[in-house]
């Protein structure tokens, strides 16, 4: 009897220390598991294991220790799934993976290994339609009864004259059969009209879930159904925001904490708004293009009032919307590129993006300051080129380094070359990597600056100098912050606010009494305000 009775609390006690040992549960995380820091992330590009020249899931996991000391929470991968092409923004098969980057085991891999880290991967899943190569349209072009509905034919009475949302020509061809593809001729639309469909993205939703996949990016969200690709159908684009919210229900009843955001490129902000009723976070266009005009300016009277009638505008949509904001993405030329290779500019910009609410996105490779403008169909190797330029190898310096695109002949390619690889970036305290670095460090320390969507404008705002407050509050954590900008290119006088959190380019915040140019400075006043 005393025998079991030891065996017991001996039971006991382990037990208690293997659950002291776990990690430790943050209740804010809890409370709001959809806020993170994103980092998108272009696998063909990134790393590569086996030398093949193409980044793949082995060097992705090989990189999470450098992601995880970058500070970042989430990884948006590109498309992984099998294509024809580079980019993968044409699917061939859902339920598997490109061979190119590895097998579906490597991803299971991927997803164990960024678990550890506290790390959430969210896929690019791309539903508006598939490649001219998947076996549905294959089946489709064939007469196939079952799979010709899942995309828009024409009949006898289609008006093929009739334009997309931005003047495009969406008839193309094969086989004598005119069909719908909005973006391309070899990526057909799906039908968003035949339930049939709807049944294939929540079948593929849950697969994709069930194997760990904590979001998703909806690739064309704003053209499930799209103008004019539905002729005997009366609708509006309010269909694509009901589609959205019964998908977004029920994927939050395969996993409650799941996040669903989604490409709506528009930049008006009233058009943007009601896409809150349907996604967490449409990405955030409107302030993009708001904080990376700015960023690049050397002052500005609008900036913060801009900022505070958007989000306005969304909390009407959704009091707790959670925006997504960003600088550039992989539709677009760099961020180092539009501001002319200006460094306190980039900085700059880097301290503005992660000073907003929501969960913000680096579009990988900004953190060094990588290059790439957009070509103009120039061949190599026999083959035209355009975004490719946009999405080129990341500057590791070392064995992972990919080289699937390394044409020198492409201006891109050669800044890149020029640039300081992430290798010598790390070992420099003022290098552009480690204003991303302690600015991520910051935002995760401080709950104002993590969580939250209201900005109230600082009382000194000028045309030098833009600066907010965010305050925070939940249950017994209360926290207000002051991010003050200065855009200009003198120091300007400064006095002491509060408890400083940040200044640019310096840990040192003895005497402080002015910002220096292109920089950006964060006190704590929690306690001014609570005085």
């Amino acid at each position: 009897m005393i025998k079991n009775k030891l065996t017991l609390l001996l039971l006991v006690f382990v037990l208690l220390v293997i659950s002291g040992c776990g990690p430790k549960k943050d209740p804010l995380r809890e409370a709001f598991p959809r806020n993170d820091i994103y980092y998108e992330l272009f696998v063909r590009s990134f790393a590569d294991s086996d030398g093949d020249g193409i980044g793949d899931f082995q060097g992705l996991i090989a990189k999470l220790d450098y992601l995880e000391s970058l500070g970042v929470t989430g990884l948006w991968l590109m498309p992984i799934h099998p294509s024809p092409s580079y980019h993968g923004y044409d699917v061939i098969d859902y339920y598997d993976v490109n061979p190119d980057y590895g097998t579906l085991d490597d991803f299971k891999q991927l997803l164990k290994e960024t678990k550890k880290r506290g790390i959430k991967i969210m896929l690019d899943m791309v539903f508006n339609h598939s490649s001219d190569q998947h076996p549905w349209f294959k089946a489709a072009l064939a007469n196939d009864a079952q799979y010709r509905d899942y995309y828009t034919f024409a009949t006898p009475t289609t008006n093929r004259s009739l334009l997309g949302s931005w003047g495009q020509n969406i008839w193309h061809h094969q086989d004598d059969q005119y069909y719908v593809g909005y973006f391309s001729p070899s990526m057909p639309d799906l039908n968003f009209f035949n339930k049939e469909v709807h049944k294939e993205i929540a079948a593929i939703s849950q697969f994709w879930l069930d194997l760990g996949v904590s979001g998703f990016r909806l690739d064309a969200a704003a053209h499930f159904y799209g103008i004019n690709e539905y002729q005997n159908q009366r609708y509006d684009d309010y269909e694509n925001i009901i589609f959205l919210q019964v998908l977004r229900n029920n994927l939050r009843k395969l996993n409650s904490q799941f996040y669903l955001t989604g490409e709506i490129y528009i930049t008006a902000e009233s058009i943007v708004a009601p896409y809150f009723r349907g996604l967490d976070s449409p990405l955030d266009f409107p302030v993009a293009l708001k904080t990376s005009t700015i960023a690049g300016a050397n002052g500005s009277t609008t900036y913060v009032n801009s900022l505070i009638k958007i989000y306005e505008l969304y909390a009407k949509e959704n009091p707790a919307f959670i925006s997504a904001p960003f600088l550039f993405n992989h539709d677009m030329d760099r961020v180092a590129d539009q501001l002319g290779g200006d460094m306190e500019k980039m900085k700059l910009a880097a301290e503005m993006l992660l000073v907003l609410p929501g969960s913000p996105i680096l579009y990988y490779g900004e953190e060094v300051g990588m290059h790439g403008v957009k070509a103009n169909g120039e061949l190599s190797q026999g083959i035209a080129v355009w975004d490719e330029t946009r999405r080129l190898p990341f500057p590791f310096g070392d064995e992972y380094e990919t080289t699937w695109f390394t044409d020198s002949n492409f201006p891109s390619v050669l800044a890149n070359q020029k640039l300081k690889p992430l290798s010598l970036q790390i070992t420099e305290p003022t290098s552009l990597f480690k204003t991303y670095q302690q600015m991520i460090a910051v935002r995760k320390a401080n709950p104002a600056l993590y969580y939250g969507n209201h900005l109230s404008p600082y009382e000194k705002n000028n045309y030098q100098l833009q600066g907010f407050y965010r305050e925070f509050s939940y249950l017994n954590h209360y926290q207000k912050v002051l991010v003050i900008h200065n855009l200009s290119r003198q120091a300007q006088a400064i006095e002491a606010l509060g408890t400083i959190l940040y200044l640019s380019n310096t840990t040192d915040f003895t005497d402080v009494c002015e910002i220096p140019p292109k920089s950006t400075i964060i006190f704590d006043v929690s306690e001014a305000d609570n005085a």
